[in-house]
């Protein structure tokens, strides 16, 4: 009799209870359905049996909104955002517009709403982004992962149980705010390779315009825009309100945040040099800056890829966008300087047995008339849980899960499978954290971008393919699209509630 090693076993995501408050009904829905009931109370009180009839418009249409959904989001939630919306359509809150000659306070950065008053320090090459909100800060490490899908199976499930181990103890730290894991793909050149050509030619004093040459270069022109980067980063934010008494020890104010930034980023790559992870490098205040421009403007890629070694990123200045821009009439996009974009939460991770590296499809996803490679940022925002708290939200949503059972009981409606999958996904969560694994909330956000509505949606299509094949499923932010955005454009540590 054989045994199934350990690295071939698949993962299985945890599923994420469908019960709600109560009878898989949101806040909202709930909200709805008790106004309902008292619309009827009153006019019933008021007018007797003939209440019924003449409150009937107002109360069934409150309650039907809130048991209908659209896009997958209930009805009554949709509507609030829908309204928000079209308020700061009126206000003129959804479009922005860069000034370059307008006074500025010193310290802020070009950034839309309140994400202006975010600070961008560096000391030492690397920044320190400090937000004042919610008094946090951000170190933002670029990894060096490549060739991961290219390992053996033993080797991919040793990397993950190492990486495994990094995220475990930041359940423990109380200063540890969020953890964020971000892949971006997006058009690049090939730069490398014409220097390198460029270096053969003289060296071996080839004639540039024979034959040979010219045919490689003709190869290169033509490839280049198939060439695509895959960046990986990792972005620590500490609570600094928890590291008070650390901040009061190295002096307070600015040097000390930076001090206590510089510390925790020392900690965190020793902790990823002995998971055999590499950092390429820690992101300076031009790298930060480098990456909001991109995203704005994927147009401008290739002039700040080309860019010397001594002159690489962006001047802080330019980090966000020119124009920004929420068209009325549609909800799920976003415009900026050179680029139209969606994003969507993913709301569902894979329910069956999954390997190691099964988010490959999404990394590596395909326009599916042109065969190009979709430019993406995908994000796992991850919020750690401590063990005691995880326990109680355990036990608070079994305790819903009976109600929901005992109501279903009265009403002489049997369970479904997915309420089945929910006590076991509870089950099981409630054991790995007794067995010593951290818990973290976590939300994923995927954004798609294209240079115009056409292409974007043709992204949209070749991505749905690729999260189907990855046993995922998406839901785009409507009438949110702009703060869905920044959460992905600019990786400082930042999340949706």
């Amino acid at each position: 009799m054989t045994s199934t090693p350990e690295y071939a076993r698949p993962v299985r995501l945890p599923h994420r209870s469908r019960q709600g408050i109560v009878m898989g009904l949101d806040p909202w829905q709930i909200a709805f359905l008790a106004l309902s009931a008292l619309i009827l109370l009153v006019f019933v009180n008021r007018f007797g049996p003939l209440g019924l009839l003449y409150g009937a418009p107002l109360y069934l249409a409150f309650g039907v909104t809130a048991v209908t959904s659209i896009q997958g989001i209930s009805t009554p939630r949709m509507a609030g955002l829908w309204l928000m919306k079209q308020l700061r359509h009126r206000a003129g809150g959804t479009t922005q517009k860069f000034r370059p000659e307008r006074a500025r306070l010193a310290g802020t950065l070009n950034l839309p709403g309140i994400r202006a008053s975010i600070q961008l320090w560096e000391t030492d090459g690397v920044a320190a982004v400090y937000n004042p909100l919610d008094r946090s800060v951000s170190v933002i490490a670029e990894l060096e992962v490549q060739g991961f899908l290219m390992h053996d199976l033993p080797e991919r499930f040793d990397l993950a149980e190492q990486f495994d181990r990094i995220l475990g103890p930041f359940t423990q730290h109380p200063g540890v705010k969020r953890v964020t894991l971000q892949e971006r793909t997006l058009p690049t050149t090939i730069r490398a390779a014409r220097e390198h050509f460029d270096e053969v030619q003289r060296s071996h004093g080839m004639n540039p315009d024979s034959p040979a040459a010219a045919n490689y270069r003709d190869v290169m022109d033509g490839s280049e825009r198939f060439e695509v980067a895959h960046r990986n980063y990792l972005v620590l934010t500490l609570d600094l309100i928890a590291l008070g008494a650390q901040l009061k020890a190295l002096g307070g104010g600015k040097e000390a945040i930076v001090a206590l930034a510089q510390i925790e980023a020392g900690n965190l790559a020793d902790a990823l040099v002995a998971a055999k992870i590499t950092v390429r490098n820690w992101l300076s205040a031009r790298d930060v800056a480098a990456l909001g421009r991109l995203a704005f403007d994927p147009e401008f890629a290739a002039i700040v890829q080309n860019r010397p070694d001594n002159l690489t990123g962006v001047d802080p200045i330019g980090i966000g966008p020119m124009y920004l821009d929420e068209p009325k009439g549609r909800n799920g996009v976003v415009v900026t300087d050179s680029g139209v974009h969606t994003t969507m939460w993913i709301h569902e991770w894979p329910r069956s047995d999954s390997p190691v590296g099964f988010l490959a499809p999404v990394v590596f996803a395909r326009h599916p008339h042109t065969g190009e490679a979709i430019t993406h940022i995908f994000s796992i925002v991850l919020t750690p849980v401590p063990v005691s708290k995880a326990l109680k939200r355990i036990r608070d949503e079994k305790k819903v899960w009976r109600g929901n059972e005992a109501l279903r009981a009265k009403r002489g409606a049997d369970g479904s499978a997915a309420d089945a999958a929910d006590w076991r996904a509870l089950e099981q969560q409630e054991q790995e954290i007794t067995n010593g694994h951290g818990e973290f909330q976590y939300g994923a956000y995927l954004t798609v971008t294209a240079p115009d509505q056409e292409r974007l949606d043709q992204a949209i299509a070749g991505m749905r393919n690729a999260l189907s094949r990855a046993g995922m499923e998406a839901q785009i932010l409507y009438c949110q699209q702009a703060e869905a955005l920044m959460v992905n454009a600019v990786p400082v540590g930042l999340g949706m509630k």
